[in-house]
């Protein structure tokens, strides 16, 4: 039979107190090293966040610094006009409903903060917006067809006609009188509300006078900060000079109102803005 030792079974109580006193040295020096291995491994884990996290406050310094930069000082800048055409002749050949120039700015922002978000006002809108409004006031409902010229207009008949699937849901935004409001809520909640058409006083939709709901809404396209940057397009290749000039304009307004209530002791800044097409490049502007 083999003996205890060779089949690696320690029997203590033959042991000398040498052999003990050896082998509980050996444990004591095998698990000093194991601990000072997890030390150094947590110390150099510790390290390399430290460094990390140098490495992005250097990073956004550098950001920073950059969007202080003025335009004219990048090699691809150019003057809005001159930038269009280039633009345009790049989307020669092109089918016109893909030629859209559209406006990209950098966002420098510390983490944590919130993002940008709002809706520009276009004086010259990219496409028509189909609008629905719900009321039983005959005078608000004669503004949405004669001045707005709204694409649906009705009280409870057209509740019931959108209920029974008899009109369909093709509106882009939907704005309703308080008095109809829980006629819609309980009879075509599940059918507006996934769609984002549903008027609720939350969202802004519902007032006595439509009126100046409507006519901000027209030409209206809102806008999310999406990562580090903002991207919308804010025109076509057959519009004007002009006419993109004054949708720029519009949208560097509306970025910087959403800057101004920003909830947060730092608010955003802004970087590098370029203006680009659908088959074209991108161009860097004065966006300040």
């Amino acid at each position: 039979m083999p003996s205890e030792s060779r089949l690696g079974i320690l029997n203590f109580s033959t042991m000398t107190s040498r052999q003990l006193s050896q082998l509980v040295t050996r444990n004591l020096f095998h698990t000093c090293s194991a601990l000072q291995a997890e030390e150094v491994a947590t110390t150099a884990t510790k390290l390399s966040k430290d460094q990390l996290k140098k490495r992005e406050i250097r990073r956004f310094a550098q950001r920073k610094a950059a969007a202080k930069k003025s335009p004219k000082d990048h090699p691809l800048y150019m003057p809005i006009p001159l930038a269009l055409r280039f633009l345009r002749a790049a989307e020669v050949g092109q089918p016109q409903s893909q030629q859209t120039i559209s406006l990209t700015t950098a966002v420098i922002a510390e983490r944590g903060v919130p993002p940008l978000a709002g809706n520009v006002s276009f004086a010259k809108p990219l496409k028509d917006v189909k609008i629905a409004v719900f009321s039983t006031d005959e005078e608000q409902l004669k503004l949405a067809r004669e001045k707005f010229n709204c694409h649906l207009v009705g009280g409870t008949e057209l509740i019931e006609k959108i209920k029974s699937g008899e009109v369909p849901v093709d509106f882009d935004k939907a704005f309703a009188t308080p008095e109809v409001v829980p006629a819609l809520t309980s009879q075509l909640a599940r059918i507006l509300g996934p769609r984002g058409v549903l008027p609720t006083v939350k969202k802004g939709t519902v007032a006595a006078d439509i009126g100046p709901l409507v006519q901000k809404s027209l030409g209206s396209m809102p806008f999310r900060q999406r990562g580090n940057c903002i991207s919308m397009a804010v025109g076509k290749s057959n519009f004007t000079d002009r006419q993109i000039l004054e949708n720029i304009i519009a949208t560097q307004e509306a970025v910087k109102e959403a800057i101004a209530n920003q909830a947060s002791k730092r608010p955003s800044l802004l970087g590098k803005t370029t203006l680009s097409s659908t088959h074209g490049p991108g161009i860097v502007i004065d966006f300040a």
